[in-house]
């Protein structure tokens, strides 16, 4: 009896030990991109009883409990070592140790491919902005980083191996445009063109050497003088914990080997900077080291946090944002870039017919039209959601309607716009609300195949 119970209080103990441990070694850092939640407090920001109390409790206690990361590392060596799988969703164990997002495995697989149509949506949405930028008298260019097992896909683990369709939808987005007349830095081709590996093993992202590559790669495409720092003295670091190494084995995850190269810093800071990872960075040159490219505005997402130090030392001044949607006309409006760059992974480039830049639509010319063919187009006018200075005219398009290549047009009070083609069969245009005069314009939608025009719908001064 007496060693039942000694039993049943070591699993006690065992059992409480996380709990009782946070008095004295509480778990501090996450290894997630998010900040870590604090103790909630027993009354709301209204004074009232905080209803949510125990939910956040629970919370609080499920991400600084004690041990939380070891034991979390100890689970991940098991899993990986005598399983050869992951122990976390976001994380892919591939062979030799390497790793990949499971956000990419779709990608890779060839599931849900889009279509010709989605694909050139996407070309066209693209082109619209690169006229746009131009319009305003800047300099435009696109570029999109691969997916690392688009490029790597050699190391996915063999029971991802029943691949759909062998070509990626950045195989299919590439010529696109180059018929749209897309400036675009192809690194697709560039990576693959290359023997080396310019990926790190355990993270999502390239390397130090990628990065460079990438970077002249975009400078070149823009046709500006530059430094290439293909001379700067470079050293290889085991110092690189990647990002996918932290989701799988948090802070104890093996380090890795990365290019250092020693590139002096030539521009400061604007803005209050924590890290490359913040959303809104500010750069500006010394005067005495001035390339002469004068401003730069960059989308980017992660993939952009090593190239801001290439970058912003090629520009008198730069800014760069991982806004989302891209607020692309307010922010050309209040910096006046000379260049605008915009850099985006290939497993998140369909955001550009989810969630286009707000850009006042560009004006097309539309002869007589002579055809009117009745449809189940729909039209609605509303303020934008996330922009309140501008109307949303949008709806869908009969899919029957529409070839792989077909155009839609929107005309609002006589004047027509090239709309954003959203999904397969949706459109939008986004308008400034002080450039429409009525409170209930006439709007009709067109579509063009070639130079054929023909109205689909009309709602005849629709009310705002």
């Amino acid at each position: 009896m007496k060693k039942y119970l000694i039993f049943m209080i070591a699993c006690l103990a065992v059992c409480l030990l996380p709990f009782a441990g946070m008095a004295v070694w509480p778990t501090t850092v996450s290894t997630e991109n998010k900040a870590m939640s604090e103790f909630p407090d027993l009354k709301d920001a209204k004074g009232s009883l905080n209803l949510n109390f125990f939910k956040e409790l629970e919370e609080y206690f499920n991400e600084h409990f004690a041990f939380r990361n070891e034991l979390i590392f100890a689970d991940a060596k098991i899993q990986t070592m005598v399983f050869g799988v992951s122990n976390v969703d976001t994380v892919i164990y591939g062979k030799d140790g390497w790793l990949y997002y499971t956000s990419t495995l779709d990608d890779y697989l060839g599931n849900h491919r889009m279509t010709e149509r989605q694909v050139y949506n996407l070309a066209h949405n693209l082109s619209l902005v690169q006229q746009y930028v131009q319009q305003n008298g800047s300099a435009f260019v696109l570029t999109a980083p691969p997916n690392k097992n688009t490029l790597y896909g050699a190391h996915m683990p063999y029971y991802y191996s029943c691949i759909v369709d062998q070509k990626h939808n950045i195989d299919a987005l590439t010529p696109k445009l180059q018929e749209q007349g897309v400036y675009y830095a192809d690194l697709l081709s560039l990576f693959r063109n290359d023997n080396e590996v310019l990926y790190l093993k355990r993270d999502s992202h390239w390397n130090g050497k990628g990065a460079l590559a990438a970077y002249n790669c975009i400078m070149d495409t823009l046709e500006y003088a530059h430094k290439n720092y293909e001379d700067a003295p470079v050293t290889r670091s085991k110092d690189e914990d990647g990002d996918l190494n932290r989701m799988l084995y948090t802070v104890y995850g093996e380090k890795e080997l990365n290019y250092k190269y020693e590139i002096a810093q030539e521009y400061k800071y604007v803005n209050e900077v924590k890290s490359v990872e913040d959303v809104w960075i500010e750069t500006e040159l010394h005067t005495e080291h001035s390339m002469g490219n004068g401003k730069l505005l960059m989308f980017r997402d992660s993939f952009g946090n090593t190239l801001i130090p290439l970058l912003a030392n090629q520009f008198e001044k730069a800014w760069f944002t991982k806004e989302v949607p891209y607020g692309l006309e307010s922010l050309m409006e209040q910096y006046a870039p000379d260049t605008v760059i915009f850099e985006k992974v290939e497993r998140n480039l369909s955001e550009y017919i989810k969630m286009p830049p707000v850009i006042s639509a560009p004006e097309e010319k539309v002869p007589r039209v002579v055809e009117t063919l009745e449809s189940d187009t729909t039209i609605s006018m509303e303020s934008l959601e996330y922009d309140a200075d501008y109307y949303k005219i949008s709806g869908s398009v009969e899919e029957t309607l529409l070839g792989n290549e077909t155009d839609i047009v929107v005309g609002i009070n006589g004047c027509y716009y090239k709309a954003y083609h959203i999904g397969t069969n949706d459109y939008e245009v986004y308008i400034k609300k002080k450039n429409i005069q009525m409170d209930s314009p006439d709007i009709e939608v067109l579509i063009k195949d070639q130079k054929d025009y023909r109205v689909v719908q009309t709602n005849g001064r629709g009310e705002i």
